[in-house]
C-alpha cells in the first residue's frame, strides 16, 4: 500500500507544480490571454489522484485478504468473481506443481481490475463503499474527519463540493448553465481544493494500510 500512497503523492506534486508554471506565465512573462485553465487542470488531476489511490488502495488490500494477510471484511466476504475466474483458481489450488507462473492471486487480482476499471471512486458514498471491501470500520467519515480534525459533515460536503466543480470542469468547459460564462478561479481556489485532496488521501492511506 505504501507504493500506492507513494504515487498518489508523485500525482500530487505534479498537481502542484502547475501552479509554478502559472504564476510564471502570468507573473513573470506577463502574457495577456486567460491561463486560468492552468488553474482548473489542477481540481480535475487532484481528484483523478485521489481515485487512483483509492482505486490502488482497494485492489491491494482485498488481495492481502485473498492472501490471509489481512482481515477479510464482511463485504469482501461478498464480493463475486466469475465462474471462469472460480474454474482458474480451483486448478491452481489443487495443482502439485511447484512452479507456476502464475498464481490463484493473479486470477483473483484480475477479476478485481475488471470488475473495478469502470467505477469511479470520488464521491464519499463511493468511496465508503469500496473502503468497506478492505476496512470494517462501520463510521468511516467520522474516523476520517476526525483525522482531519474537522466534521464528517464539512468533510464530505468539501469533497462532493470539488468532485462536482472537477465535473463541470471535466464535462461542461466550466460554463455556467444559467449564466452561459466560465466560473472564476484563482490560485487560491486551486491550491486550497488541491491541498484538501492530499490531505484526505493521507488520511484515508494512514486509516487502511
Amino acid at each position: 500500500m505504501q507504493q500506492a500512497f507513494n504515487q498518489f503523492k508523485k500525482n500530487i506534486q505534479t498537481t502542484k507544480e502547475l501552479d509554478a508554471l502559472y504564476n510564471h506565465l502570468v507573473l513573470e512573462m506577463k502574457l495577456p490571454i486567460d491561463l486560468s485553465d492552468i488553474l482548473r487542470s489542477q481540481l480535475v488531476y487532484a481528484v483523478s489522484a485521489l481515485d487512483k489511490l483509492i482505486h490502488e488502495l482497494v485492489r491491494i488490500g482485498m488481495l492481502q485478504s485473498f492472501l490471509g494477510q489481512r482481515t477479510k471484511t464482511l463485504k469482501f466476504n461478498g464480493f463475486t468473481i466469475s465462474l471462469e475466474t472460480y474454474s482458474k483458481i480451483q486448478q491452481l489450488s489443487q495443482s502439485t506443481e511447484t512452479l507456476q507462473l502464475e498464481g490463484p492471486e493473479y486470477f483473483f487480482e484480475q477479476e478485481i481490475i475488471i470488475k473495478h476499471k469502470h467505477l469511479s471512486f470520488q464521491d464519499p458514498d463511493k468511496i465508503s463503499d469500496a473502503l468497506s471491501l478492505i476496512w470494517e470500520e462501520k463510521q468511516k467519515w467520522q474516523r476520517i474527519a476526525l483525522s482531519l480534525n474537522m466534521s464528517d459533515d464539512y468533510l464530505k460536503k468539501r469533497l462532493k463540493n470539488i468532485v462536482s466543480r472537477r465535473n463541470q470542469i471535466a464535462h461542461e468547459a466550466d460554463i455556467d448553465i444559467q449564466t452561459n460564462l466560465r466560473n472564476s478561479i484563482d490560485e487560491n481556489d486551486a491550491k486550497e481544493s488541491v491541498d484538501f485532496i492530499f490531505n484526505l488521501g493521507e488520511s484515508i492511506f494512514k486509516l487502511v494500510v
